[in-house]
């Protein structure tokens, strides 16, 4: 397809829609053709400002009367909060606004919570705001607020929280979304036909995204227009959000990111902290800016789901795939805050080919902070997972690890029976592995035998629905 036109239409809302206008297939580039653009190392358009320091991110946001807001964070996972006083920090010199389950509205968040609830379901979840002149009277604040809880059982590992009698963190109990289920051909008959089956449980730890610019906003308001200056990938999700929560239009509210130091996924949804900010500016008719410090960021602003999974794989003797079965608990934390969960299950559908195959996936909620996109979500750590087992079952047939991926190797999406745009795409990059790295040579190499160390070699594919993938 190649770019007619982009043309722009404006809604009653007084939003503005676009439409990009296509014509036919175009003309494909030449292999060896001249370009100007592709291909060539370009200067960044924001590299200067970035290198210079003259790059603005929502840390850097400085407004006339701007006030700092801190949050105070259940330390322990599962609470029920009988009392809260806030009284010491609303008269402290200096504090301009405090925000508690007593003094603020009802405002649903995630699933069977509020903004502020009177259950906390993990260490780090919210229990007041404040903001004040400076970080420094902010923090003080926090440490006079008196919260007296009344501690209930609590379970932070998935396939506990799945026991029977274990302690439920929501009234529904702990299975955290949808159960995932597929299944293409007669998995019982494929390893029933398999000349060797490995079977074999991985687990995966959780992961912090730690990007070097911390959630955060700076929120203001002129009448009943609200702006935030935020650090996020999604404005507009930000946006909708915010204007939902506060029961405002969307044409009222109006984020601004110039820059952002890193997201990973983790800024992809509206946080807690977005909303509190823009409270806390309406309560005090200041701005009010709330940066998330380094031990925020890590308790309550998302993590990459902790799996278990139980894999299963069976193949001829010539190393042919005839069954793949896995069966996956993921963590997803005391809320699920990005939609449905992470698609551990999606490498072992789509990445070998295989008549075969089923998963199960069951999102288990957990008294830890919540998990979040971060970075192909769910694939990575399923690709780990199956990429151990594929090692395993290249041990098993004495085949070279790089020569069972090939055999098994799939030109098409077996889910959507389309081709790939680029079918030749991962094999190029096995032989490119073979080549540049010496493959065979480094496999033959004896293992150090003496000291505290020892060295290897590896080898691991991977997929992902972001990247290319067959035609619509």
């Amino acid at each position: 397809m190649s770019v007619v036109r982009v043309e722009r239409e404006r809604t009653k809302e007084g939003e503005d829609r676009y439409t990009v206008v296509e014509n036919g297939t175009g003309e494909a580039w030449p292999k060896d053709g001249h370009f100007n653009v592709v291909g060539k190392p370009l200067p960044r358009v924001e590299g200067h400002l970035k290198v210079t320091g003259h790059a603005e991110y929502a840390y850097d946001v400085r407004l006339a009367g701007q006030l700092y807001a801190k949050v105070l964070r259940s330390p322990h996972p599962h609470a029920r909060i009988v009392r809260i006083d806030t009284s010491k920090a609303e008269a402290l010199d200096g504090v301009r606004a405090v925000l508690s389950r007593q003094t603020t509205p009802d405002m649903a968040w995630f699933q069977d919570a509020e903004l502020f609830s009177d259950v906390v379901r993990y260490v780090g979840d919210e229990v007041a705001a404040v903001a004040a002149d400076s970080e420094e009277i902010a923090e003080d604040a926090l440490r006079l607020i008196e919260v007296e809880y009344e501690l209930l059982p609590f379970v932070v590992d998935p396939g506990a929280a799945l026991e029977p009698g274990a302690p439920k963190i929501h009234k529904d109990g702990n299975v955290g979304g949808e159960i995932a289920e597929y299944e293409r051909g007669d998995v019982a008959a494929g390893f029933a036909s398999a000349d060797v089956v490995v079977e074999q449980t991985y687990v995966t730890q959780a992961a912090l995204h730690n990007c070097l610019e911390p959630h955060g906003c700076t929120a203001a308001w002129e009448g009943d227009r609200l702006t935030l200056w935020d650090s996020t990938q999604s404005i507009f999700d930000v946006r909708q959000t915010v204007a939902e929560k506060l029961k405002l239009p969307e044409h009222r509210v109006r984020v601004v990111k110039q820059f952002m130091g890193g997201g990973f996924g983790s800024k992809q949804i509206a946080w807690k902290h977005t909303a509190l900010a823009a409270l806390l500016s309406k309560q005090s008719g200041h701005p009010v800016q709330l940066m998330l410090d380094r031990e925020a960021e890590n308790l309550a602003s998302g993590n990459r789901n902790p799996t278990r999974q139980r894999v299963r794989l069976g193949a001829k003797r010539d190393g042919t795939l005839v069954a793949i079965d896995a069966e996956i608990v993921q963590a997803v934390g005391a809320y699920r805050v990005g939609g449905e969960s992470a698609d551990v299950d999606g490498a072992y559908q789509t990445l070998y080919r295989c008549p075969n195959v089923k998963t199960h996936q069951t999102p288990v909620y957990t008294n830890t902070g919540p998990a979040v996109a971060f970075r192909a979500p769910g694939y990575v750590e399923g690709a780990f997972a199956l990429e151990s087992a594929m090692d395993d079952l290249a041990r098993e047939l004495s085949i070279d690890a790089i020569e069972l991926r090939r055999k098994n190797y799939s030109e098409v999406d077996q889910k959507a029976g389309k081709p790939y745009t680029a079918p030749d795409g991962l094999r190029r990059c096995y032989e490119a592995v073979q080549q540049q790295f010496g493959w065979k040579q480094a496999g033959q190499a004896k293992a150090q035998t003496g000291g505290s160390k020892r060295r290897g070699v590896g080898f691991a594919a991977h997929d992902w629905i972001g990247g290319a993938g067959h035609p619509p």
